[in-house]
């Protein structure tokens, strides 16, 4: 497979302001006896450079849906197009390749490697595109002074550090490729309320100074207010959408 092969395989004609559009999706897992069905018809556009909250309670299809719209499964049914180009029949290597190419990933455990440095870390994520080595560090460092007192950390490992400053790592480090999406489900999960509102103030500057969309699966209420949009899920289906911030 050439490594430029997104340039032109499976290009659509596609409205330049939405970046996501992902039609009637639909996710069965199926095990020997069981069938159970995650998604059951989600329809949904997101624009280039909008902060978009899924939110919903546990069991909604939060979690499936991202790792659909992060290239991280497949549906069963249904269609995928990110930035004019139709990802729903990707095999496993283009699926990697995209997300190299566009897709950030912020988790909310924060699967940092415990034994390398926080400039390591990053430089992990560098070395997995292809960053030469040579480069690696200068770049690593670039991203991290990004991250508001994340630079003075870098020789610091995760257990060295809070929660909050592991997931300002786990953001430094997904943003490694310069993703056009940065996908975070439930990043503050695991984090006190004030130290989760520093997350998402975080991930709105990025999304405001540096254009990068953000789609955020959530179910706290307090974090859904710096969104642009609202898109509730319920029993794998869109309940409602709210637009905020106009």
């Amino acid at each position: 497979m050439p490594k430029d092969f997104l340039e032109g395989a499976n290009r659509v004609d596609y409205m330049t302001d939405i970046l996501i559009d992902a039609m009637d999706l639909k996710k069965v897992y199926k095990t020997k006896n069981i069938e159970y069905v995650a998604l059951r018809g989600v329809t949904l556009k997101v624009n280039k450079g909008e902060f978009l909250v899924i939110a919903g309670p546990s069991g909604s299809g939060k979690t499936t849906l991202l790792d659909l719209l992060g290239l991280l499964d497949s549906p069963s049914a249904g269609k995928i197009i990110i930035d004019g180009i139709d990802v729903t029949n990707f095999d496993e290597d283009e699926r990697a390749i995209f997300r190299r190419r566009y897709i950030g990933f912020v988790f909310q455990s924060y699967n940092l490697i415990t034994y390398l440095t926080v400039l390591e870390n990053v430089e992990l994520a560098l070395a997995a595109i292809g960053i030469p080595v040579w480069k690696r560090r200068e770049k690593a460092e670039e991203i991290l002074s990004m991250i508001p007192g994340m630079l003075e950390l870098k020789n610091k490992k995760p257990n060295e550090l809070s929660g909050g400053q592991q997931q300002r790592v786990a953001i430094a480090r997904a943003l490694a490729n310069d993703p056009k999406i940065l996908l975070a489900d439930e990043p503050t999960a695991n984090l006190d309320s004030k130290t989760g509102e520093a997350i998402v103030e975080l991930m709105k500057k990025l999304n405001e100074e540096k254009k990068v969309t953000i789609i955020m699966a959530t179910h706290d209420p307090d974090m859904m207010r710096y969104a642009d949009r609202i898109v509730y899920i319920r029993d794998g289906l869109v309940e409602k959408e709210v637009i905020q911030n106009e």
